[in-house]
């Protein structure tokens, strides 16, 4: 155990060294230290919440991808079917016209003796596209041949004096043409609907020779957007330079009435067709950039609170391009929307009670683990009867913890029953008297019950045991009062020193003070002892003061932090004196000459004790005579 004690100590020497080493060093910070509590609830509680999060924000960041992806999906699909729709239109009156202006250049074709040919072939581009209502050759020179279907006939319309006027026009912008082209629609007002004609250039050879133009009203496609609208829930248009419709639902109730000028302003505006979504056509709202990222065929997506609307350009019908768009209630993507808000708080419910939990439990670790830094604190100053015992828990680790603690604690405690508390404390605070022997002056002290032998002779092992245990107790109170170090107990004896490993400078007065004190204590005992018919006890005390070896003295196995030396042989011969100069008294302290001299100073006139010199004494082994002065304490 004194081994233990031993290396405890040097352990401690090695730390203070180190310590010492730092505290000497400017460049070396102090190491920063936070409560275990903050580090557990703080560190578990920031993993949940990283974890719990994270995956929150890439769910919500999946979800919302996935509600803009689909929503561009359905937008694409839409816009690529009404693209479609204009081609289906569009494109066979392209072959037509291509076919006619051929038939007109190679002759098959002419408007002298094969006039009502050309009607003919005019009624067949009738029959076979419905879409057509107008077809017109205009030669450079002679009579333009103008057919067009009113009421289901075929009627040829003459020319009127505007229509030769735009005849001439057409036919100046068609030699200019290298091929055929797609003019500016224009509304028809006794269709009530928009137009767009397909204009081929006639050549023969080099020859320019005419133009053919192929009208075609928009009335089958505002029709389908009529159908999308009804059947499939899907609102759709179609505008010319962004500011002109050329296509939108509203256009089958409305008598759309042009303005005077119906060469400024041939369309109606979307300012005419008063759709409240078209608001958004005109910069109101905001850019619905992550739809956009989805649906790279779109050209443009703007969002209110009302309307999102998605909008595609085609540049195949002239140099100026058409815009094909969706529109949609705001209302219906909200579903998504909302599904993915109650995601969002929903995930953040269970963020806060997974925080809350995580919080929880490491509040309830750091406590578990703040009761053994408790009871591991109270264990640094050795007071082992009031260190608590640590609690069980749940957790395997901590349980077992937590056992093997409280079984230290037992340990320790039968440890200081064993080995000196205040010797212990000493040697951790200064470590180097444990690991080193030195020379040092001190004051020794023994003591021993007189005829203690005769008096166990009528007493059974538990009351001697007690009476020992009662009799060493009171003894060391009073040696630890001033500060003394119980060394050892031999039998009815004890012996006790001062001035190691705390280097006292008073450490004479100290153990003359506790002699004086065993004394008054002894005398108080007898008292009670006789006042319950038990035999008083007489007790003898031997002090002496001069060098001494301490440190630890031993075996490998086991050491004794003590001291060694002729000052405490002295003392124990001193003590011993008593029977020599046949005192009986209930409590004889003996000092030496030296003890007196240099513990008297530093005693004062206020203590009380008084001396009176028996005289020289020789002792065994010593040569020289030992000067004694008997103790007595302040009545």
């Amino acid at each position: 155990m004194d081994q233990v004690v031993a290396e405890v100590a040097s352990t401690t020497a090695n730390d203070s060294t180190e310590e010492q080493e730092e505290t000497s060093s400017d460049r070396v910070r102090p190491p920063i230290h936070i409560p275990l509590a903050l580090a557990l609830v703080g560190g578990v509680t920031l993993l949940i919440l990283v974890a719990v999060g994270s995956v929150l924000i890439i769910t919500l960041n999946g979800a919302t991808e996935n509600t803009f992806s689909l929503l561009g999906q359905r937008a694409a699909a839409s816009l690529d079917l009404l693209e479609a729709r204009i081609s289906s239109q569009l494109e066979s009156v392209e072959t037509v016209g291509v076919d006619l202006g051929a038939q007109f250049a190679d002759g098959r074709l002419n408007l002298d003796d094969r006039r009502q040919r050309s009607i003919d072939t005019f009624r067949g581009v009738f029959a076979a596209l419905p879409q057509v209502n107008a077809v017109l050759f205009i030669p450079v020179e002679g009579d333009a041949l103008r057919t067009t279907i009113r009421e289901g006939f075929l009627i040829e319309v003459p020319p009127n004096p505007r229509g030769l006027q735009r005849q001439r026009s057409a036919l100046e912008n068609a030699y200019q043409q290298p091929g055929p082209e797609w003019s500016p629609p224009f509304w028809v007002q006794s269709v009530n609907r928009a137009v767009v004609t397909q204009l081929v250039p006639v050549r023969r050879g080099d020859d320019f020779i005419g133009l053919i133009a192929v009208t075609v009203s928009l009335d089958n496609i505002v029709q389908f957007l009529d159908t999308l609208e009804k059947q499939e829930n899907l609102s759709a248009f179609i505008l010319y330079d962004r500011d002109f419709v050329l296509g939108h639902p509203s256009l089958l109730d409305t008598d759309f009435r042009p303005s005077a000028n119906f060469e400024d302003n041939p369309l109606p505006t979307i300012e005419d067709v008063r759709d409240p979504a078209f608001r958004l056509l005109r910069g109101a709202g905001v850019r619905a950039d992550q739809l956009l990222r989805n649906a790279p065929t779109v050209t443009d997506a703007r969002v209110d609170d009302e309307f999102i609307v998605i909008t595609r350009d085609i540049s195949r019908y002239g140099p100026i391009p058409w815009t094909v768009g969706l529109k949609f209630r705001t209302a219906e993507v909200s579903g998504e929307v909302e599904r993915l808000q109650s995601i969002a708080i929903a995930g953040l419910i269970i963020l806060i009670i997974a925080v809350a939990v995580g919080y929880l439990f490491a509040r309830l670790l750091s406590q578990k683990i703040a009761q053994l830094a408790t009871a591991a604190e109270a264990m640094s100053g050795l007071d082992m009867a009031s260190v608590p015992p640590v609690p069980d828990s749940f957790l395997t680790e901590l349980s077992n913890a937590a056992t093997a603690f409280n079984t230290m604690i037992g340990a320790l405690r039968w440890f200081e029953t064993y080995v000196p508390k205040s010797l212990v404390l000493r040697l951790m605070q200064h470590p180097d008297e444990a690991t080193h022997s030195t020379e040092r002056e001190l004051t020794i002290l023994f003591t021993d019950i007189a005829g203690f032998s005769t008096l166990a002779e009528d007493m059974t092992a538990e009351q001697t045991a007690s009476l020992l245990n009662s009799h060493f107790e009171l003894l060391s109170n009073c040696i630890e009062a001033e500060g003394g170090t119980v060394d050892k107990f031999i039998g009815d004896s004890l012996m006790a020193f001062w001035g190691a490993p705390e280097p006292f400078e008073d450490h004479a007065a100290r153990a003359l003070r506790a002699g004086a004190a065993i004394q008054e204590a002894i005398i108080a005992e007898n008292f009670q002892r006789t006042s319950s018919d038990r035999p008083p006890i007489s007790v003898r005390v031997g002090i002496h003061t001069g060098p001494v070896i301490v440190g630890n003295i031993g075996s490998k196995s086991r050491v004794n932090y003590t001291v060694v030396g002729d000052t405490v042989n002295v003392a124990s011969r001193l003590e011993s004196l008593s029977k020599d100069f046949e005192i009986r008294d209930q409590c004889a302290v003996l000092v030496s000459k030296e003890t007196r001299e240099i513990g008297a100073a530093a005693l004062g006139e206020k203590s009380g004790i008084t001396f009176s010199e028996i005289g020289d004494h020789k002792v065994r082994g010593r040569s020289k005579a030992v000067t004694v002065f008997r103790l007595y304490a302040a009545e």
